[in-house]
């Protein structure tokens, strides 16, 4: 059988003697709008030892007899499939062509092999996410840092069906903000308790794929995640999210004439101080030295608007500051003698000028600390976000705050792909 073993890039419509080796990268129920809905057909995200995506789809009636040998992240071996062009509408991955599995179709297990690809994505920048607002024809994946997790709270669609809802705030490496909106499953299945534990003490970095981009009431953008999302949080054998980590956290200790306080440019702003990105500077010099572009910066005169670093002050004797805005640059001054004060490094400090690759802390499932802490039942709007102050990256603005809206916008990505056609 291993003899006849077709790659994804080979398969074409017209056969239906293919036999294909793949990982089950993804699985999810298409029930329509209404998660209560009896199911329309159960998806899946195969991937070939090449690294090559299709997206496969098992009708009904073909669901009981293959469901059993399917798992997420499984390496199997399938025939008797038929390959058709794919749909024109709600692509998960870039290929034109997509497999239906069929009452016949044989599946077979097989051992796990370490070089088996595990992922596939496409990653979106968030500066280019409007241009897909209400656009149906493919979903989005996005990476980024963490910064706010709401609870989940039940809500009225435009329908008046009732779902629940979650918010999750994600940052980029340039400080762009996006809110993302997970709703039924998905909003109850997405581990906050861990999130917010591991995030007290280290950056939780996460990739979401099978989102949507929506407009609510014309003015409020935001990804919306239903049944075709998964997410991969803190995975450290995926290489985005280690470039993610070279991330800026630049700390100058900094006088006025009379008195020395620290200072620190987190991520845009380092990137705004420096004119280079951290993942720049991790090509060219050495991480253990600091770049000239940095030592450069010793003696010169800068106007600041700042905000004290709650996390880093508590302990000390004097507040350390995080730079909110270069206002104004003056230059190379005389280096004067200052009065330094004495500075206690807190242990979890970095004296290096880029955040060193070390790999993020798993997540692992907490108990819930309160009953109703994921499941609150106001219909009105969602609780408030519980705020990771880790390294702080900038102010929320609370007049965007999604967690004091109803989004009670219709999540379209519900709706039967198969519609599009």
């Amino acid at each position: 059988m291993q003899a006849n073993i077709t790659p994804v890039s080979d398969l074409r419509p017209g056969r239906i003697d293919y036999t294909i080796h793949v990982r089950i990268s993804r699985m999810w129920e298409f029930r329509g709008p209404n998660e209560e809905n009896d199911l329309r057909h159960l998806d899946l995200i195969l991937i070939d030892q090449k690294g090559d995506p299709i997206y496969a789809e098992i009708p009904p009636d073909a669901v009981p007899d293959l469901k059993s040998f399917l798992e997420e992240g499984k390496i199997i071996i399938m025939s008797k499939i038929t390959v058709e062009r794919a749909k024109p509408g709600y692509r998960a991955v870039e290929n034109p062509y997509m497999i239906k599995l069929n009452t016949r179709t044989c599946i077979f297990p097989c051992a796990e092999t370490i070089n088996f690809p595990k992922y596939t994505f496409s990653l979106t920048p968030f500066e280019i996410l409007p241009q897909y607002i209400r656009r149906t024809d493919r979903f989005l994946d996005v990476i980024g840092k963490i910064t706010g997790v709401s609870n989940a709270a039940k809500v009225y669609n435009t329908s008046g069906d009732p779902m629940m809802r979650r918010v999750i705030r994600l940052q980029d490496l340039m400080g762009n903000v996006i809110e993302l909106s997970l709703s039924g499953k998905r909003a109850t299945e997405f581990p906050a308790e861990a999130v917010l534990d591991v995030g007290q003490k280290h950056h939780v970095i996460a990739i979401f794929v099978g989102t949507l981009m929506k407009l609510y009431r014309d003015e409020h953008r935001f990804l919306s995640g239903t049944s075709a999302c998964r997410w991969y949080i803190n995975e450290n054998d995926i290489p985005a999210i280690k470039i993610f980590q070279k991330r800026y956290k630049i700390p100058f200790i900094a006088t006025d004439g009379t008195y020395s306080l620290e200072f620190i440019f987190f991520e845009k702003k380092g990137v705004e101080l420096i004119g280079k990105t951290a993942e720049t500077l991790h090509k060219q010099y050495d991480p253990n030295q600091i770049p000239p572009q940095i030592s450069e910066l010793i003696g010169q005169k800068f106007s600041l608007v700042v905000t004290v670093s709650t996390k880093r002050s508590i302990n000390r004797k004097d507040p350390s500051f995080e730079v909110l805005m270069i206002k104004e640059r003056f230059g190379k001054q005389p280096i004067i003698p200052v009065f330094r004060p004495e500075i206690t490094i807190a242990p979890d400090s970095e004296s290096t000028t880029i955040s060193h690759e070390k790999d993020l802390p798993a997540l692992i499932a907490l108990p819930s600390k309160k009953s109703n802490a994921q499941t609150s039942t106001s219909t009105n709007h969602l609780a408030s976000f519980e705020d990771m102050d880790i390294e702080p990256s900038g102010i929320w603005d609370e007049s965007q705050s999604s967690t004091k809206r109803n989004l009670e916008e219709t999540d379209n990505d519900n709706q039967d792909p198969d519609e599009a056609k």
